[in-house]
């Protein structure tokens, strides 16, 4: 498959356009809802460092028969990047499930990806702790780092992870960044696509907070 016919089926302007600002405590949080209300409700959530974006080539047809909905978790994307956030796990985890209350949502699947696993496995542990706002029915886990003893991180995620993370941050270039994402893809990204990432990635003095989203790890 070339990079060109693996191209996202919406651009980043279609998303950005297409999706709203939801107002909460911490600011401006992007958000994407589609898909009848009436059906199974699916929250997607994305991988680090890019945003809810990393669904533009599965929206369409999953909104045809589900209620989907996903957001740029605060750190990430078009929402807001606060420097004094703590960007746990745990708190990622309130975001959420505070925007599937906005939503109406009282049951729901979840999709996660990368980061959003971590997440996911938050949300999870909630609802078998009888501690979840929502009820979840079922979880599907992508690639991602769901078993620490075997999680891999790139060089780049363990240096931005260190002491050294916020030089490390001012010092990614973007030629740095679609090299990363080149070897760990498996299928070809398209230029445009990398470019979009990065710029999502550093709107909002996004790459300010890489350091603190990274802890995670």
């Amino acid at each position: 498959m070339s990079a060109e016919s693996n191209a996202a089926t919406e651009s980043l302007e279609e998303w950005r356009r297409t999706g709203s600002l939801w107002q909460h405590a911490i600011g401006p949080v992007f958000t994407k809802v589609a898909g009848a209300h009436n059906v199974s409700a699916v929250l997607f959530i994305h991988g680090f460092p890019t945003a809810s974006w990393d669904w533009a080539k599965v929206w369409a047809p999953l909104t045809a028969e589900f209620h989907c909905l996903a957001l740029d978790m605060p750190g990430f994307g078009f929402s807001a990047k606060p420097r004094r956030f703590p960007y746990s796990i745990r708190a990622q985890a309130d975001v959420l499930e505070s925007f599937l209350a906005e939503q109406g949502v009282s049951e729901y699947a979840i999709v996660a990806h990368d980061y959003g696993d971590t997440v996911a496995q938050e949300l999870m542990a909630r609802h078998n702790e009888g501690t979840a706002r929502q009820r979840l029915r079922k979880v599907a886990l992508l690639n991602g780092g769901l078993f620490p003893e075997t999680h891999q991180p790139v060089l780049l995620q363990k240096l931005l992870a260190s002491p050294l993370g916020p030089l490390i941050a001012r010092l990614t270039t973007y030629r740095k960044f679609s090299a990363n994402m080149r070897r760990i893809c498996a299928l070809p990204l398209a230029e445009e696509e990398l470019e979009g990432m990065w710029e999502l990635m550093n709107l909002n003095g996004g790459m300010q907070v890489m350091p603190s989203l990274i802890g995670y790890m």
